[in-house]
């Protein structure tokens, strides 16, 4: 075995040590309980008592391949230091050069880690003492984990450095403000009212709360610029009631918001992309997740371990951001129930929203899905689908066989709009009492929808569906067709068809949650211009627009204005749009600033020649029918 280090230390060595030639390493050093604290596994001196503590001090180990720790001390009661050790080549991702587990008062003093992929790891354990350490990891540099809020409380200063950037490491706040740090790893545990603002966290460990309440995570930035085996960018571990607001979290290799057995906290605003799931929800209860942009993600959410009562509201996921990326999952319910998932917009996804086998009880409501391979993916039971708007899909709704197996059933589909798929509704041969009714499926619907199960049913209420191109008499008017309509290859019936439809008061996804006002425009001659339009004023809303809206729908609905906070340079797309649009931009004071007519389906970019706050779109041809033109005004307050 090698030592390195003063002479002195030297002097301490105990009978029986070996010492060997000098460039030699020894290998690793494994203690799982206190009789192995021997000279053997290193140790110098020391007795294991507080006062006097084993030492293993200035040892070079070398992890040879296929050992997952160059020191591993683990169930021990006595108290130890490690001191000046040089480990090198801890190449395990699921392992690290120190690893310190169900210890008390346990000291790291003055270590190296290099050639390794994660650096110390602290599981279970109380009161551990890290400085002047350095580590040059290509992973995690720093990981604690524990169940309880004393797991977390350890003595962990800048002195400690990862890849050449200070850890910073803070137990016991209450009210403090951490700001416009740079650092590769970035912890605050078992604190309260704590803000944690304007901080880069870039190519490590991210940003951890673990047992902290009532604190505001803010516009901070984290995940990779380089292809290292980090994992998740920020982290709520059993942490309640706290704000995670207006971050930006980028190409993390786990997830870049995760939340594990944390409740009641409110997830807004933030931008994670291009992450292996962008917001993950583990066990946690009564969460908001709202307003957020998740694109580029494999997963963009992910609610699991039992979580529940989660409200997932107002989030815009897009699958695939560029032509050559595959599409990926929007929002994944497994293991999840009660959670409610309302008034997304989600497109180019794989598949749109899954729902599990083990996830009953959920609501989702009033969501955009477009454009993808699979709308609604359903195994679960006793969920709700209802006002959601799912186009442009190979299958809008899909019940994946489950071969024996009745986990399908219970479900209630109200009044979604099913349009431009190539299929719209098939349900596996397992399903069972599956409720169908209100919904607006367009097309030939005789070949689009498809009812393979047991017991499902085509109406509710007195109700049933409208179904596109087939002809429904409605001889006394009351827009319920007179003759039961069969679905097929079930031979079921829908007891009580829909004869017509009125565009204007369907529920079309995030669309059909929007308010309805009379928009008033001056003309150029001082004459008055009336335009009923839906107001779309929050980042979802805005984004939806008319993505994937139904052409057949547009005749006779109100166009759409959309309200910005401030004056910007802003541009539109027509993306999925199946129309062509008019669209008139207006300033903060309500001039006109510009118009267009945008081409359906175009990639194209639409904007004005000056910056705008309000735009005003509805169906080519418009603007010249009412006579708009410049100069015009939009009257403003919109509401009087």
């Amino acid at each position: 075995m090698k030592r390195i280090g003063m002479a002195v230390l030297l002097l301490t060595v105990t009978a029986g040590v070996a010492l060997v030639g000098l460039g030699e390493t020894r290998g690793p050093i494994t203690i799982l309980g206190n009789a192995d604290f021997t000279a053997e596994n290193g140790v110098v001196s020391g007795s294991g008592t507080t006062e006097d503590p084993y030492v293993i001090a200035g040892w070079e180990i070398g992890v040879p391949a296929g050992s997952d720790y160059g020191v591993k001390i683990e169930n021990v009661t006595a108290s130890f230091v490690l001191r000046g050790l040089v480990i090198n080549g801890a190449g395990s991702l699921d392992g690290a050069g120190i690893r310190i587990g169900f210890s008390i008062g346990a000291a790291i003093e003055g270590c190296t880690i290099g050639s390794s992929v994660n650096g110390i790891e602290l599981a279970s354990s109380t009161d551990v003492t890290i400085r002047d350490c350095v580590l040059y990891v290509s992973g995690i540099g720093l990981r604690v984990t524990g169940e309880s809020e004393v797991e977390y409380r350890h003595d962990i200063g800048t002195s400690n450095e990862i890849n050449n950037s200070p850890i910073h490491y803070y137990y016991g706040l209450d009210g403090d403000r951490i700001e416009g740090l740079e650092t590769r790893h970035l912890t605050i545990a078992g604190s309260r009212n704590v803000t944690v603002i304007d901080n880069a966290v870039y190519d490590g460990d991210g940003i951890q709360l673990a047992f902290v309440t009532d604190s505001t995570v803010i516009a901070n930035v984290a995940g990779r610029r380089s292809n290292v085996p980090t994992e998740h960018g920020i982290v709520l571990h059993e942490s309640d009631r706290n704000a995670v607001t207006a971050n930006r979290v980028s190409n993390t290799r786990l997830a870049g918001i995760r939340l594990t057995l944390s409740s009641d906290n409110v997830i807004s605003s933030n931008q994670v992309g291009a992450c292996d799931t962008g917001i993950w929800l583990i066990g946690g209860d009564g969460n908001t997740i709202r307003e957020n942009e998740v694109p580029a993600c494999f997963t963009a959410m992910w609610l699991t371990g039992g979580t529940r009562d989660n409200l997932i509201s107002g989030n815009v996921i897009v699958g695939r951001v560029r032509q050559e990326d595959d599409r990926r999952l929007g929002l994944l319910l497994d293991q999840a129930s009660g959670n409610r998932i309302e008034r997304n917009g989600l497109m180019e996804c794989e598949i749109g929203v899954t729902v599990e086998a083990q996830a009953s009880g959920n609501e989702i409501v009033s969501n955009t899905i477009v454009g993808g391979a699979y709308g609604l993916f359903v195994s679960g039971s006793y969920n709700d689908f209802e006002g959601n708007l799912v186009t442009q899909y190979g299958r809008a709704v899909l019940f994946p066989e489950t071969y024996g197996q009745t986990t399908t059933r219970g479900n209630r589909f109200i009044a979604n709009v099913l349009g431009d798929n190539g299929h719209h509704v098939y349900t596996n041969l397992d399903s069972e009492s599956n409720v169908f009714s209100e919904n607006v499926f367009l097309g030939d619907t005789s070949v689009l929808v498809s009812d393979r199960g047991v017991g499902n049913r085509w109406f509710a209420d007195g109700l049933g569906n409208y179904w596109g191109d087939e002809e429904v008499e409605d001889a006394n008017g009351d827009g319920i067709g007179d003759a039961p309509l069969a679905v097929y290859p079930a031979a079921v019936n829908d007891e009580a068809p829909l004869a017509a439809i009125d565009p204007a008061e369907l529920r079309i996804g995030i669309l059909g949650t929007l308010p309805l006002e009379t928009i008033r425009i001056e003309r150029a001659d001082g004459t008055t211009a009336e335009v009923d339009a839906l107001i779309a004023e929050t980042w979802a809303q805005r984004w939806a627009g008319f993505r994937g809206f139904p052409a057949a729908l547009l005749d006779g609905f109100p166009g759409i204005l959309f309200v910005f906070d401030a004056e910007d340079e802003l541009r539109f797309t027509m993306v999925t749009v199946p129309f062509d649009l008019d669209i008139a931009f207006f300033d903060g004071a309500g001039d006109l600033v510009g118009t267009a007519t945008m081409t359906a389906l175009s990639s194209d970019l639409y904007t004005a020649s000056e910056p705008f706050q309000y735009a005003l779109e509805f169906a080519a041809g418009q603007l010249a029918d009412l006579g708009i033109g410049e100069p015009a005004t939009l009257q403003l307050p919109l509401s009087e």
